[in-house]
């Protein structure tokens, strides 16, 4: 299973340097997590065309590649159509950070309302978008 390496990746202090990408990044590969109120993660894999999601440490299951539109506060929303319902996530670009110490700082901050809860976390590009 490849999320619990995310999830690790989050955990690890410094994982990532500090730089302020513009929202094209979100085009690209992406690693998505948190640990609040439970530890989920996402990896987008858009040459797959797939959002491989992970709550809680069960079995993953996957939705679609998100489409990415814009709210109104200026934040990006991406969406993946899963078996479950539509995952919907919400990024604004900010120093985010994550990990057990607060330590490791990415470039996203990202919220998810998912089943009645309102899940926190962070994000990074894995892979810039194909061009």
């Amino acid at each position: 299973m490849r999320l619990p390496f995310a999830l690790t990746v989050l955990v690890a202090a410094g994982a990532m340097a500090a730089c302020t990408p513009a929202d094209t990044a979100l085009d690209g590969d992406l690693e998505i997590a948190g640990m609040e109120p439970a530890f989920w993660g996402v990896i987008v894999d858009r040459a797959a065309g797939t959002s491989a999601i992970n709550i809680d440490f069960k079995p993953e299951f996957n939705g679609t590649a998100p489409v990415k539109s814009k709210a109104e506060d200026g934040s990006i929303v991406l969406t993946s159509q899963t078996p479950e319902g539509d995952f919907v996530m919400k990024l604004k670009q900010e120093d985010c950070l994550a990990g057990l110490d607060n330590k490791a700082k990415f470039d996203w901050a990202v919220s998810v309302d998912w089943k009645g809860e309102t899940w926190t976390g962070c994000a990074k590009a894995r892979k810039p978008a194909a061009g």
